[in-house]
């Protein structure tokens, strides 16, 4: 949810010069669907506790329960919805999966892989070559 809600239009009015691009792993969809730079958000198809309908919801700028949103002007923004996979999907600690305060969190190894391709093309095209991703896996 941090990344969306910084990049979001006056909440931190400075996003535009700190940010070129952002990318949201299974984020917290309850924005307002306008955002000041590119976005990529990445969520699982099964996650539990961060909702992908949430997330198309979001993307589209349509409301939602207690979310009233409104269309305006945004970068654009890209949803990827990973098959299969649950809050979580990236981190190895999670394999076998488990219940954490009620919701289901497994990694995927599927599912991180196809996560970093899109972070790699949706970098590369956003940073003109000048993004170098070191790690599969977010540090």
């Amino acid at each position: 949810m941090i990344t969306l809600l910084d990049i979001e239009p006056g909440v931190n009015d400075q996003a535009t010069r700190k940010f070129r691009a952002a990318v949201a792993l299974y984020p917290n969809c309850s924005g307002s669907g306008i955002v000041t730079v590119p976005t990529l958000i990445l969520n699982g198809e099964l996650d539990d506790w961060s909702s992908a309908d949430a997330c198309r919801k979001m993307v589209a700028r349509e409301s939602d329960i207690g979310i009233t949103r409104h269309k305006g002007a945004s970068a654009p923004m890209r949803l990827v919805i990973l098959p299969g996979a649950w809050h979580k999907f990236d981190d190895p600690k999670f394999q076998p999966g488990r219940r954490y305060m009620g919701h289901w969190l497994e990694f995927n190894a599927g599912a991180l892989a196809r996560a970093t391709e899109e972070v790699r093309g949706f970098l590369r095209d956003r940073m003109g070559g000048q993004a170098q991703i070191v790690s599969g896996r977010p540090g």
